[in-house]
C-alpha cells in the first residue's frame, strides 16, 4: 500500500477564517483536487482535517462522495499545535493502515497534481527520500519509506512539519525536478486564491 497524507487541518487564519480545503480553483473545491490527485497516482489518501471539519466532510459527502468513501480521514481535535500535529497524525494514520511507502502533500497547493506525484513516487528508492524540485526549489511532493516517515513524525514540532527532518538528511534526498508539470505556490490570501485561478500553464514531467 502506498499512501498520500494531505495536509488540511489549517485555520486559515490570512483568509479571514475560511477553511482551505472549501476554496474552489476553477470552480473545482481544493479538497476534492487534492483527494482526486492521490488516487489519480495509485495512492491512498489519507486527509487530516481540523478547522470546519465537519463542514468539509459534509460537502464531500454530498459532492464527492466516492473520492470520500475510497479515503481516509482522520479529524483533529484542534489545529492550535501547528503543522506538526497534523503531519504526525497524518504519518502515524497511513502507517497503522500498513503504508510502506508514504507521500506528503498540501492541499493548498493546488497544481502539484497526480502526475507530479506519480512521477516523484516512481523516482523514489528504497531507503532513500524523493522530493520534488520546482524552479530550483525543494518542495512537494516528498515521498518517504515508512520507517523515515515515522521517524520524520517523531521529530515534528510547531510548525515545521518534516523539515528539520529533512534538512539532517539531505545527503539520502533525491530531488525530482518538475518545474515543468507542477507549481508550488500556495493559498494564504485572498489575492493568492485569484491568481492561482489563472493556473501555471504546465507541461508533461520529463525524467530524461
Amino acid at each position: 500500500m502506498r499512501a498520500t497524507v494531505i495536509l488540511a487541518a489549517g485555520r486559515g487564519s490570512r483568509l479571514g477564517g475560511q477553511s482551505k480545503p472549501l476554496l474552489r480553483i476553477n470552480g473545482e473545491l481544493l479538497v476534492v483536487r487534492a483527494l482526486r490527485t492521490a488516487h489519480q497516482a495509485g495512492t491512498t489518501p489519507v486527509l487530516v482535517l481540523s478547522h470546519r471539519s465537519t463542514e468539509v466532510l459534509r460537502t464531500l459527502r454530498t459532492q464527492a462522495p466516492e473520492e470520500l468513501e475510497a479515503s481516509e480521514v482522520v479529524e483533529l481535535a484542534s489545529s492550535s499545535a501547528g503543522l506538526s500535529l497534523s503531519f504526525r497524525t497524518g504519518i502515524r494514520h497511513a502507517a497503522d493502515r500498513g503504508a510502506e511507502q508514504i507521500a506528503v502533500l498540501l492541499v493548498d497547493q493546488p497544481w502539484i497534481g497526480a502526475e507530479a506525484l506519480r512521477t516523484v513516487l516512481e523516482a523514489h528508492q528504497r531507503g532513500r527520500i524523493t522530493r520534488g524540485l520546482i524552479r530550483g526549489q525543494p518542495s512537494h511532493p516528498v515521498v518517504f519509506d515508512r520507517e523515515d516517515a515515522l521517524a520524520a513524525a517523531s521529530q515534528a514540532q510547531g510548525d515545521d512539519g518534516a523539515r528539520h527532518y529533512l534538512r539532517a538528511h539531505r545527503q539520502r534526498s533525491d530531488l525530482i525536478d518538475l518545474s515543468a508539470c507542477a507549481d508550488d505556490a500556495d493559498i494564504d490570501t485572498p489575492d493568492d486564491l485569484r491568481s492561482l485561478a489563472v493556473g501555471p500553464g504546465l507541461q508533461q514531467c520529463d525524467l530524461s
